[in-house]
């Protein structure tokens, strides 16, 4: 049940992303594990890896994963993406 202390629309929005990192999940688009490192930059315009749209304003989160590309979230995004994920496996 969603808290009726959300802003108007905020919990249609969010629902969407929570929906669509779920299917990038799924699909391994989107990895299950933590990052190697990670870095919180203003934001560059870019495309978030989350949600799919441009990172405008405010700041960006850049994750790196070993062997493979960097990935950018709106930071909204970010924790949606570390709640969905769920905890890493053992040897992850």
């Amino acid at each position: 049940m969603h808290s009726s202390a959300s802003k108007p629309g905020s919990t249609a929005i969010e629902d969407r992303v929570r929906e669509r990192v779920r299917q990038l999940l799924e699909s391994g688009a989107l990895p299950r594990i933590y990052p190697a490192k990670l870095w919180v930059a203003p934001a560059t315009n870019l495309l978030c890896s989350c949600c799919g749209e441009p990172i405008k304003t405010g700041y960006e989160y850049e994750l790196a994963f070993p062997n493979a590309p960097s990935l950018k979230f709106h930071p909204r995004c970010y924790v949606i993406w570390d709640e969905e994920k769920g905890e890493p496996s053992e040897g992850a």
